[in-house]
């Protein structure tokens, strides 16, 4: 059951006691919790994750939307016997849409979160608010509050929570990682274009690249264009440029730009500070 609220927003009527909470539904997505465990473990450490099913042709984004949409974001301030909540973001793709680009996410996406409680003895009640939003030929702003609850007691690890378990580390594993020995941004730096300036990458992948994307992030005042990559003679390293734009692209300060590398199913994220 689920109760529309004002501003778009969608609250769950109560609590679920079991290995997911209900399903949050619209006419373009439906968002729920899940949870790998069927009761708090004796660590307190437990897996959940926040499933977004979208309607054919929607889509919803990444922390970073792109050129157009409104980032996802997670507030967990009401739960109880909860500590430590760390989400992680599946790599993005790329959606371009009449000359613009989006990063996100179509079809489904499970962002996978660990967390622990701060008392293991007892049961762990998330209460979650999501701001998202959906788009299409048009872009829907959604709230959701989705809860559920998690009992003490020892788990039998059933059949569900089984499959929810896959499905949150089927995710999982397209989150990028900071440690690879297969792929890297070997060189970044800054220089001048005859139409301002621009961020050139060398990244070294292993064996080769083979549908290599790449998400740069940076000062809110500074902009990126659609990189251009350029494989060579050699597939296994690329150049990329991009355009850099915006008021704080004036400032020659090196900043730090958290660069996301996506190659078909393997994903890196590096932070670096460029040369200029």
């Amino acid at each position: 059951m689920t109760t529309l609220l004002l501003a778009g927003g969608l609250t769950s009527a109560h609590p679920a006691h079991a290995a997911a909470s209900n399903w949050i539904t619209t006419d373009f997505s439906q968002l729920r919790l899940v949870t790998a465990h069927d009761s708090v473990t004796a660590s307190g450490e437990l897996e959940v994750g926040v499933q977004i099913r979208l309607g054919e042709g929607w889509k919803t984004y990444w922390r970073n939307p792109g050129d157009a949409g409104l980032p996802t974001s997670f507030d967990w301030s009401a739960s109880r016997n909860v500590r430590n909540v760390a989400l992680a973001w599946p790599a993005p793709k790329r959606i371009p849409f009449e000359g613009l680009d989006s990063y996100g996410y179509e079809d489904e996406v499970v962002f996978p979160v660990r967390l622990r409680a701060a008392r293991p003895g007892e049961s762990v009640r998330i209460n979650l608010d999501v701001n998202y939003a959906v788009c299409k030929d048009i872009c829907v702003p959604l709230g959701a509050n989705v809860r559920l609850e998690i009992p003490a007691g020892v788990s039998d690890d059933g059949s569900v929570t089984r499959a929810h378990r896959a499905l949150i580390r089927h995710f999982a594993a397209r989150v990028p990682t900071r440690h690879s020995s297969d792929m890297d941004i070997v060189e970044a730096s800054v220089a001048a274009d005859s139409g301002g300036k621009i961020l050139r990458l060398r990244a070294e992948a292993r064996p080769s690249f083979d549908d290599l994307d790449v998400f740069v992030e940076g000062p809110a005042d500074v902009f990126f264009g659609r990189p251009k990559i350029d494989l060579g003679d050699d597939p296994r390293t690329a150049v990329v440029e991009l355009s850099i734009d915006g008021a704080g692209s004036a400032d020659g300060t090196p900043q730090p730009l958290t660069i996301t590398l996506v190659d078909g199913a393997r994903a890196v994220e590096r932070t670096v500070v460029p040369t200029h």
